[in-house]
């Protein structure tokens, strides 16, 4: 049976990524034992962005609260902002591109969660 767990980013090792970017995973099977979901914050330096990548199975939700930017898929560009929370289903092939002058910082749920974030 679960029990009810607390994760403090200052506790989190964050991995860096090229383009420059860290992610610091809060919430996974590795960190707390969860099952069907993934959380973490993701941190995209200035003039950097995160790739264009697609997840097959997870749906994956970003809540952005630091920066500006553009989100862009096959057939849109949304703008970024604190305050912007983006559904992203399975399948859509996405990038994130940092066009502020100060680092772009979301909030970031997987579900299920990524096979990396497993045991």
């Amino acid at each position: 049976m679960s029990e009810t767990k607390a994760v403090h980013i200052k506790d989190v090792k964050g991995e860096y990524r090229e383009p420059a970017r860290t992610s610091w995973i809060l919430v996974s099977e590795k960190t707390v034992g969860s099952k069907n979901l993934a959380v973490g914050i993701n941190e995209t330096y200035v003039g950097s962005m995160v790739p264009e990548h697609k997840h097959e199975n997870e749906e994956e939700v970003m809540y952005f609260f630091q920066g500006k930017g553009k989100f862009i898929t096959k057939d849109k560009e949304i703008p970024i902002e604190p305050g912007v929370c983006i559904y992203n289903p399975p399948g859509e092939y996405h990038s994130i591109v940092n066009t502020g002058d100060e680092p772009l910082k979301f909030i970031w749920i997987y579900s299920p969660q990524l096979e990396s974030h497993r045991k």
